[in-house]
């Protein structure tokens, strides 16, 4: 996901600097100790693909015909975003997705300086803007966002607001504060589940806030698998970081790695919430009951 700056991928005018073309040839050669390596024939291919048709055999060696291929066309912004998103897409890597998501990771990780990052649409890449920054994300293959909060929360309004919390998470994330991450991706989490158990609803007591509730029920009705429901329990757990006295009773700050397990936790529940069909019978939404815990 992506920042509260976020640009439409139109509206993004792609300038890259010398140095990260530099790397972005790296990427896009790959060398004997990488799982992304492209012969000259595929590294043509490769540029074909993203729609430079104009590249044909390429001569001499590879990263310098790649490098000069690049810096021949570093005046044309489109075709360097075709560049950028070929590289993370997924028909550049059939059969071998965990491929796609080293590169994208290290893809990801050169452009943050630039300010640009590529998300997941619909099962595409898309390039965003973003605030440039000096703090490299290193998300080590972070859960992908594959479905829409439209597409879970029933409430547009509300879906609104999630999804400007999760932008909110990941530019705590991106910036270095993993607390304030982490109680955000709490949020979010009980918002969803909260709003698709009301929606779920057909009869008996009407389903509450509570996030413990709420988790239990998701596994109950099985529309979280096991894995998803046991690192939400931990997430609970450090969402109540909100509260000062009980982190300094506890002497614990999250880290990095904390937060992207949050992440995970939180993305790979909206993706699979995503899936639940419509309840047969008529849903309820009435909503008195809200308790924190």
């Amino acid at each position: 996901m992506t920042s509260t700056t976020e640009r439409p991928s139109d509206d993004i005018t792609v300038e890259l600097d010398d140095n990260i073309l530099d790397r972005l040839a790296n990427l896009i050669c790959g060398d004997d100790g990488t799982r992304h390596y492209r012969t000259a024939n595929e590294i043509t291919r490769f540029f074909n693909a993203a729609g430079w048709r104009r590249v044909k055999d390429l001569d001499g060696g590879r990263y310098r015909a790649v490098l000069e291929t690049l810096r021949g066309r570093r005046r044309d912004p489109e075709a360097l975003k075709a560049i950028l998103l070929r590289l993370a897409d997924p028909r550049e890597y059939l059969d071998d997705d965990e491929t796609r998501v080293l590169v994208t990771q290290e893809l990801n990780e050169l452009l943050a300086v630039e300010g640009y990052q590529v998300i997941y649409k619909s099962g595409r890449p898309v390039l965003i803007a973003q605030t440039p920054t000096m703090n490299r994300p290193a998300m080590q293959a972070p859960v992908q966002l594959t479905a829409s909060l439209a597409d879970v929360v029933s409430d547009v309004a509300f879906g609104e607001q999630l999804k400007a919390r999760l932008d909110e998470a990941q530019a705590c994330w991106r910036g270095g504060a993993p607390t304030a991450a982490i109680i955000m991706l709490g949020s979010i989490l009980e918002g969803v589940l909260y709003d698709v158990a009301l929606s779920q609803h057909s009869d008996g007591p009407a389903p509450t806030d509570h996030l413990q509730s709420l988790i239990n029920l998701a596994q109950a009705k099985g529309w979280l698998p096991k894995d998803v429901v046991d690192y939400a329990h931990v997430l609970r757990n450090h969402r109540n970081l909100v509260h000062p006295k009980k982190q300094f009773t506890e002497g614990y700050s999250p880290k990095d790695s904390t937060v992207r397990i949050a992440w995970n936790v939180v993305v790979a529940t909206i993706n699979d919430l995503a899936a639940l069909k419509p309840p047969s019978a008529g849903t309820t939404g009435s909503d008195d009951n809200t308790q924190n815990q």
